[in-house]
């Protein structure tokens, strides 16, 4: 057993209250939702309570939670269809625990994730949240053998005016929410997952990129998760060719008022890198409107300007564009892997 996870005065919480609240978003994942909870049943830190919160379900996963299991940490709650970041929120109205961490019901842990995360956090008590390297399936790829190369470590990191480019590019890459430990009061404080018209796509990034300004984070390089891109709606709707614009770039108002000024211009910086990215990304999928939009709405991102000819090429000649693509051995398109 834990040491942590006894009585839970360690990390602050009264006797009888969980040390971390997790919480399980589920919406027709009824063929996938077992192998998510009996992941986090098989925690070797057990003190947490589980909120499976049912987001309109019509594929009678709601009912097969009900039935296979009885352990007395899990609470199914049931909710209208609103979408992910509103089932996430009704799940942290619900939280009791200092520490709460949101698990898609098509991911799988890691036996360990759980302690490692307490454990990380109380060792560093700055840090605002835990997030771990994890395997992409089904190829089963670590994520931080990438992130390496972009000066990524172990330990304690937060966002400074001289970050990088390279790093600030991928910075929100570590930062998974089938890895994500935030500290309760943290998340409330930022107003939860954006929850409007049933956002489908960046709902997390947007929390994240307000934590991100504010706080340190731990990084832990070791994978403790299996993100199972093969059962994300996301990636189907990708391949469908449907792709909405994240929040965080047509909402931005409100994270630029949680920036630091002393960030303001890396918080800039950084939303033209991702701005550019998904830019490129509608044109992959044929949305030169959204494109064109984004390109339009952050200005800031001629500031690198490989980044704005790139698309300026790739929507002024699309045939030349990809005969570039070409001659350097690459595809013309295609999405990038998560």
């Amino acid at each position: 057993m834990h040491p942590l996870q006894n009585a839970g005065e360690a990390t602050g919480a009264p006797v009888g209250r969980p040390s971390v609240s997790v919480i399980v978003p589920l919406y027709n994942k009824r063929s996938t939702v077992e192998r998510t909870i009996d992941s986090i049943l098989a925690q070797s830190f057990g003190s947490f309570e589980l909120l499976v919160i049912d987001d309109g379900s019509t594929d009678g996963g709601a009912e097969f939670v009900e039935q296979r299991y009885s352990d007395p940490r899990l609470r199914l709650t049931r909710q209208a269809n609103a979408g992910p970041g509103a089932a996430r929120n009704h799940g942290l109205a619900l939280a009791r625990a200092p520490l709460v961490t949101f698990l898609d019901a098509d991911d799988a842990w890691e036996k360990d994730l759980l302690g490692t995360a307490v454990a990380k956090l109380e060792a560093h008590p700055a840090c605002a949240a835990f997030t771990a390297s994890y395997f992409r399936e089904p190829a089963h790829l670590p994520r931080w053998q990438d992130l390496r190369a972009f000066g990524f470590a172990e330990g304690p990191w937060r966002l400074a005016p001289d970050t990088p480019r390279k790093h600030l590019r991928h910075c929100l890459d570590a930062f998974h929410a089938c890895t994500a430990v935030y500290r309760s009061d943290v998340v409330r404080a930022y107003g939860g997952f954006f929850a409007q018209d049933r956002c489908s796509l960046g709902e997390d990034v947007y929390l994240w990129v307000q934590i991100m300004l504010n706080h340190a984070i731990y990084r832990h390089e070791t994978p403790l998760a299996a993100y199972h891109m093969e059962d994300s709606e996301l990636g189907i709707a990708a391949r469908r060719g449907a792709l909405p614009v994240e929040p965080v770039l047509t909402h931005a108002g409100p994270v630029r008022a949680a920036c630091p000024p002393h960030l303001s211009t890396v918080f800039e910086l950084w939303l033209a890198l991702h701005a550019a990215e998904a830019a490129s990304m509608q044109l992959d999928r044929g949305d030169t409107g959204a494109a064109r939009w984004l390109m339009a709405t952050f200005p800031t991102m001629r500031r690198w300007r490989y980044a704005d000819l790139k698309l300026r090429l790739r929507l002024l000649s699309p045939a030349l564009w990809g005969l570039l693509r070409r001659l350097r051995g690459r595809p013309a398109s295609g999405p990038r892997p998560g």
